[in-house]
């Protein structure tokens, strides 16, 4: 899957912007200056700005982004020099990048206009609607009658809701120019937001007129459509409103936006089949447009039909044979998940770009990390010129080697040159979730979601992160996001984060009805079946989700079907069942006897009913046949554990968890079994990194509380850990431990709380003669007198009797 951005080609279909005149009429003193300057280095930074100029007359900018970089490495506030990075940056559709640069050229008065009027514009792009307006009044300062810093500040206002204020720069800009299209188009637009409905429709048809008349085909297409979009979304009467698509469609059958316009609007009215027939035709008769194209493509992917895309933008490649329509498929390749072909039609635009860009190297290294070809990614790497492309890609690679640290400072110092890189917003936080900052990963995260929600699986991730944390409420919430994001690919896991989600929350309802639509999505039935089956088992409990499964009809014992299996055995467990399982999976040996995952679950199962002599060589079995079945490697662990072998075990969990990534209680396991034979630090050193790692283990949040409550070590720490875990899971051992570290802070009124309730939910000795000494300390001696007797009266032994004893003696001494 891509992870970065995919940098925009030109061809002949996209025209590029021009360079303002006002830059080659600079005034004498900037020019003299610069002849100065020049002179200083030899007249080599004039020479090579000349060069400059001349690529950016005639639209190469990308080809001049290279040279301006060795210029400002000379000479970093040369005002042309910055002016002109920043257009180059923006027309390559880099605003945020743009910014920097325009801020400093801005500062310069022969570009206080130029830049300044840029800067407002990339600031606008990027949806920084305070800074857009901050850099659209420092121009009117100097020019107030602009009428682009008028329209960019308008367009400012409202975006930050600031109605007003956007209506007083309109009023200005039509009295002005009353003549300007853009002027009324906007106009129109704050009339509607001030609800001022009957003065916008009379604008939107105006517009139509002006369009009509301007002689300007874009805007006679575009101007077609106002009254449409405003009859569909302020009147609400979709009927007109399809009268006038229909229209413009007569009227500009083969023009991409009208058809792209039309396209959504017939989906909204629930004729899809309609849009689909309506690109597919204008294709036909226009094999031309390379824009029709791209729209079918992204019709079809859409649409689930992946197959129909690539044969479209295959097609247009092909036929087309530029760098834009191979750069389409590229692009598609990328999303879809397919690096190796994403690479092989790179290399074609690289090739037909004469040799590519830094952009196209960019690129090129970024699937190169996708197939896992890191070695080459570091080659082309190495030939970036542009800094924040190398470092952003090397930060990648970095976190491809583990080393999540190195790789999260290299995404930093790109991102502070490129904020709004989706994908570099998403490594960040994954390199931050390997560090265990789930703070940072989940901010990096959203921020690759504002950025592009449809670059990145951030959302997917967001939802895992908070569903392992306990906050069901937001996992539900990404998962939705994930979901409703076009031509994602694991759409299914999202569905079913969604409804465990749900079901940790206890609304049924809502999970019951999201697994319904997972029904719908997922070829393979046994996942739905396994989420109806969860549900069912934690609102009724085990028998009805054990119904639930042999309802389905479907044939355990097939191979597809294993995790259902594993999950149906589970609940037989619980019942008291596990003969029936144990019947079931030698029915799947029989069938499938060189399968490792079959004897691992069979050796399981022996092992549940104490036949530890039977397990054994199943386990050893299905490790013979998958050296990396963690499942397996845990179950030998076990048994040596079982036996008295705590070395053996911590080893055979080691082994498992380094076959399980993502997965934890392995790693648990071991660490609980370090602390059992006596090393505590080694626990200790385990468990954090547990805790680091996996934001949901409540396990080792509260064993590590407990560690450093014990030796009273940060316990500002250990209390954050404990009441974590106690988000998770409210178990008597988890509210026992958060009452102890209560105590160890001194909090004892927050520590007789915590462990009331786990008294409540099981009369242990040791939870009894905690709340005592709690008691105690809160001034209550009578009821903690009481306790630490009875926790003596119940006559077994447990490791805190003997301090017990003393505490209730000093408790009953005159």
């Amino acid at each position: 899957m891509s992870r970065f951005e995919n940098p925009p080609i030109r061809d002949t279909w996209t025209q590029p912007g021009v360079v303002p005149s006002t830059v080659r009429g600079l005034a004498l003193g900037a020019l003299i200056s610069l002849a100065l300057f020049a002179l200083a280095c030899g007249g080599d930074i004039e020479t090579r700005l000349a060069e400059v100029r001349a690529l950016q007359d005639v639209g190469q900018f990308n080809e001049s982004i290279d040279e301006l970089r060795e210029i400002l490495a000379i000479s970093p506030n040369l005002p042309e020099a910055n002016y002109r990075l920043g257009v180059a940056l923006m027309q390559t559709g880099e605003p945020s990048r743009a910014v920097w640069a325009l801020q400093k050229a801005a500062e310069s008065p022969d570009y206080s206009i130029v830049a300044g009027l840029m800067l407002a514009s990339a600031h606008y792009s990027i949806q920084n609607n305070e800074e857009a307006i901050r850099a659209a009044d420092a121009v009117l300062e100097v020019d107030p009658e602009r009428m682009v810093a008028l329209l960019i500040r308008a367009q400012a206002h409202v975006g930050a809701m600031q109605l007003e204020e956007a209506w007083e720069d309109t009023e200005r800009l039509v009295e002005l120019y009353p003549d300007e299209y853009r002027v009324r188009a906007l106009q129109a637009t704050v009339l509607a937001d001030l609800d001022r409905l009957d003065e916008s429709e009379e604008a939107t048809y105006l517009l139509k007129e002006m369009g009509a008349a301007s002689g300007d085909p874009e805007l006679e297409t575009r101007s077609c459509l106002a009254p449409a979009y405003f009859v569909q979304e302020h009147r609400k009467d979709v009927k007109k409103a399809e009268e006038i698509y229909r229209e413009c469609l007569v009227k500009y059958p083969n023009d991409s936006f009208t058809i792209g316009q039309a396209m959504k609007f017939f989906d909204r009215i629930d004729k899809p089949d309609e849009a689909t027939d309506l690109i597919r035709r204008s294709v036909e008769a226009a094999p031309e447009a390379l824009a029709l194209r791209s729209n079918l493509a992204t019709r079809l992917t859409n649409a689930g039909d992946l197959e129909g895309a690539e044969a479209v933008l295959m097609e247009a490649a092909e036929s087309f044979g530029s760098a834009a329509a191979w750069n389409m498929l590229t692009t598609f390749y990328r999303r879809s998940g397919d690096s190796a072909k994403a690479l092989a039609a790179l290399e074609k635009v690289i090739e037909l770009s004469g040799g590519g860009s830094d952009q196209l190297r960019f690129t090129q290294a970024d699937v190169l990390v996708d197939l896992g070809d890191l070695d080459r990614a570091e080659e082309v790497a190495a030939t970036l010129k542009e800094p924040t492309y190398a470092r952003l890609i090397r930060g990648r690679i970095l976190l491809e080697r583990g080393d999540a640290a190195a790789a999260l400072e290299a995404f930093d110092a790109g991102i502070r040159h490129w904020p709004n890189n989706a994908g570099a917003r998403y490594l960040a936080g994954l390199a931050a979730r390997e560090l265990g900052d789930y703070e940072r990963a989940i901010s990096e995260l959203r921020e690759a979601i504002r950025a592009d929600s449809g670059a990145t699986d951030a959302a997917l991730l967001l939802a895992h992160i908070y569903y392992e944390r306990g906050e069901y409420k937001p996992a539900v919430n990404f998962a939705n996001s994930y979901v409703k994001t076009p031509a994602r690919p694991e759409k299914d896991q999202a569905y079913v984060v969604g409804i465990r989600a749900l079901t940790a929350d206890k609304d049924y309802v809502r999970a019951r009805k999201t697994a319904e639509i997972l029904k719908e999505y997922t070829d393979n039935p046994s996942v739905w079946v396994l989420e109806f089956a969860r549900i069912d088992r934690a609102e009724n409990g085990s028998e009805v989700a054990l119904a639930t499964i042999n309802a389905s009809g479907l044939e355990l014992a097939d191979a597809a079907y294993e995790p259902l299996f594993r999950y149906w055995a589970e609940v037989l467990i619980e019942l008291g069942r596990t003969e029936v399982a144990l019947a079931k999976i030698d029915e799947k040996l029989a069938r499938d006897p060189d399968v490792s995952a079959n004897h691992e679950i069979r050796a399981s199962l022996l092992a549940e009913l104490g036949r530890t002599d039977e397990a054994r060589p199943e386990f050893e079995r299905a490790v013979e046949l998958d050296p990396e079945n963690a499942a397996a490697l845990g179950g030998l662990a076990t048994l040596a554990a079982r036996g008295g072998d705590l070395g053996a075990g911590v080893k055979g969990f080691d082994q498992a968890a380094q076959f399980a990534r993502g997965e934890p209680n392995y790693a648990y396991s071991a660490a609980q079994l370090t602390l059992a034979s006596g090393d505590k630090a080694g626990a200790e050193q385990r468990l954090r990194k547990i805790v680091r790692r996996s934001p949901g283990h409540a396990g080792a949040r509260n064993d590590l509380a407990w560690l450093l409550a014990e030796k009273k070590e940060d316990l500002d720490l250990a209390l954050s850990l404990a009441e974590e875990a106690r988000r998770m899971d409210s178990s008597p051992d988890i509210l026992d431990t958060l009452g102890y570290v209560h105590l160890q802070r001194g909090e004892s009124a927050a520590a007789v709380a915590a462990l009331e309730l786990a008294v409540e939910a099981e009369d242990s000795p040791s939870i009894r003669y905690r709340l005592g000494t709690a008691l105690n300390q809160t001034g209550d001696s009578e009821r903690a007198r009481l306790m630490l007797k009875a926790a003596l009266d119940q006559g077994s032994a447990f490791p805190e009797r003997e301090a017990a004893r003393r505490e209730l003696a000093a408790l009953e001494r005159p």
